[in-house]
């Protein structure tokens, strides 16, 4: 037919190998000679007793391109990034959505272990920050502009971790003992007046105040 162009079957066969190789084959880092990023501690499905000062996360996070055909790879640490929610969700490019996120950081390298990275602290130098007592999810993922990162970002897997002490339940608890102490002091001294027991209803007072205040402002606690 006149007019149309005949492609040879040798350069169909050609580009058809070319986009083979291209494309990713299972999972894949952000080109494929890159090393994935993996999840490591807290474990999926653990449990964190104490978690006043933060959650202590561990993950390998290997240097890699940004960009599919720049050869230059990121410095360590660099485009990575932390997510702790109580929403297990994931949007379309299976990062964890932002109605339910509590924290969120940068991270920083673990010096004890080569290529692998935790969360930056934060003002306080605590970690990831869950403020009540309950199941959180958390992930890791990294910035990155080539053809496995739909959206701009590789993402782990989504862990789970179950969190029985927080800084908010342990505040509420200093609360709820030191009211009942000051009740107690009022008592102590409606029946009888002296200078020590008002210097300790003033104490127990002053504390009452500052605790009510901690609680009202530090981490979002109820």
């Amino acid at each position: 037919m006149r007019g149309r162009r005949v492609i040879p079957a040798a350069i169909v066969a050609l580009t058809a190998l070319a986009v083979a190789l291209l494309a990713p084959a299972g999972p894949a880092g952000a080109r494929r000679d890159d090393k994935i990023p993996e999840l490591y501690r807290p474990a999926n499905g653990s449990t964190v007793k104490d978690a006043v000062h933060g959650i202590t996360i561990d993950f390998s996070c290997p240097v890699y391109h940004q960009y599919t055909f720049d050869e230059i790879v990121t410095n360590p640490t660099e485009g990575y990034h932390v997510i702790l929610s109580t929403n297990p969700a994931v949007d379309e490019n299976r990062l964890l959505v932002q109605d339910g996120r509590v924290d969120q950081r940068d991270v920083i390298s673990n010096d004890a272990i080569p290529e692998h990275c935790a969360a930056a602290p934060d003002d306080a130098d605590d970690g990831l920050m869950p403020p009540e007592p309950g199941t959180y999810y958390w992930q890791a993922y990294r910035d990155c502009a080539t053809y496995v990162c739909p959206g701009g970002v590789e993402v782990t897997d989504v862990w789970s971790v179950h969190v029985k002490q927080t800084v908010c339940s342990v505040a509420r608890a200093a609360l709820k003992q030191t009211r009942s102490a000051l009740t107690a002091a009022r008592k102590a001294l409606a029946h009888r007046r002296t200078a020590g027991r008002r210097a300790r209803v003033s104490r127990l007072s002053t504390r009452v105040a500052t605790l009510k205040a901690r609680l009202a402002v530090v981490r979002g606690c109820r």
